[in-house]
């Protein structure tokens, strides 16, 4: 599927702490915010009370105790390779 440029209006610390988190975790922050997205797409939507889906609930949880973790182990090198291949072919 081709990709297309989205622009994002976001506080500027967001950006930082986005841009650091995944720099440290050899990624960008565009493949961060596709895998997320990706990931919400693919969960089923079980709402609670205020209308957010389980992924949802969880990722707030572990962003209010600083602890974000992935779903499952993802190999950040390959999908970076992946990301850059696609990008730049």
């Amino acid at each position: 599927m081709a990709k297309q440029k989205l622009t994002l209006a976001l506080e500027s610390d967001l950006i930082g702490y986005g841009k650091t988190y995944a720099a440290e975790r050899g990624t960008s922050l565009s493949e961060l915010l596709e895998t997320y997205l990706a990931q919400l797409r693919a969960t089923p939507e079980a709402t609670d009370g205020d209308g957010a889906s389980a992924l949802v609930r969880r990722i707030r949880s572990e962003l209010a105790h600083g602890q974000p973790q992935a779903p499952h182990q993802v190999d950040q090198k390959a999908a970076r390779l992946a990301h850059l291949s696609t990008k730049y072919v």
